[in-house]
């Protein structure tokens, strides 16, 4: 036990017994301590709120956090492991240190963390992170995962859709609605003797007039489908895209400038239509 945390209050305890004894003496109660007025607690700190916490640190620390963030680098600092990482993930912005005490390993680059812990001062040496002056969090529980871990799915909607034509066979298997964002995985297989390009450059969902665009993953656990199939070949994976409300209006999926090479030959537009309410049968 550490003595210098025991001290004050074995002092304190000192300091009313001799009071009590001095009363006594004098034959007058000794008066009842004055309770120290306790505020309500603070709430938690969480990836919302970060953006005006990181823009004044200094103004929340000691306050408890809990955080999702990805890991762009880590290194050992004397006896402990310092996480630089981005809590806006997606565009990597809030560049945050987490200061993990007595361990040296077990986070590695584009690692997705979710963190308990406590903002301390901002680290008077620098860290290695993006820029100095970054807050640093003291962390008390840490949890690696990856994007899906990190943006579990609420929902998912079992979908299966198959789409064939000229010897390219496109499964549309299932659609993942998460608090922030949404996830549609494929299966692509070639069955020509040509090498089938089909890029996320070309994916598109439509929904209540608004045309969204595939979000080229970032970091460990969704893999995409590689956009160059060879011939024979069979792809997996998934793409992100904004939020979608899960009991909104059908989502129309296209994937468009699908084609062969060398031939250059174009294999058209594929088009699946999902019910997020999954009320209405997926076609295409």
């Amino acid at each position: 036990m550490n003595m210098w945390r025991v001290w004050p209050h074995w002092r304190a305890t000192l300091a009313v017994l001799v009071l009590s004894m001095v009363a006594s003496c004098d034959g007058a109660e000794a008066p009842a301590p004055t309770p120290t007025p306790v505020g309500p607690a603070l709430p938690v700190l969480t990836n919302r709120d970060w953006p005006l916490a990181h823009a004044d640190p200094s103004a929340v620390v000691g306050r408890r956090v809990v955080l999702r963030a990805r890991v762009y680098s880590a290194s050992k600092v004397a006896d402990d492991l310092m996480l630089c990482a981005w809590v806006d993930f997606d565009s990597d912005q809030l560049s945050t240190v987490f200061r993990i005490l007595g361990a040296v390993e077990g986070v590695e680059r584009d690692d997705f963390v979710w963190v308990e812990g406590v903002v301390s001062p901002v680290a008077a040496v620098e860290t290695g992170c993006a820029k100095f002056g970054e807050p640093e969090v003291e962390v008390t529980h840490l949890t690696v995962t990856d994007r899906v871990g990190i943006r579990p799915a609420l929902r998912s909607i079992q979908v299966g859709q198959v789409l064939e034509r000229r010897g390219v066979r496109i499964v549309l298997e299932r659609v993942e609605f998460a608090a922030e964002e949404t996830r549609i995985y494929f299966t692509l297989e070639n069955r020509r003797d040509e090498t089938l390009l089909a890029f996320a450059t070309g994916l598109r969902i439509e929904i209540g007039g608004s045309e969204l665009a595939a979000i080229i993953p970032i970091g460990q656990g969704i893999p995409a489908p590689r956009g160059r199939v060879a011939s024979g070949g069979i792809e997996h994976g998934g793409f992100q895209f904004p939020v979608v409300e899960q009991g909104g209006p059908p989502i129309t999926v296209r994937w468009r400038g699908v084609r062969m090479e060398p031939s250059g030959e174009e294999i058209g537009e594929w088009t699946w239509v999902v019910d997020p309410a999954g009320a209405i049968a997926p076609e295409g």
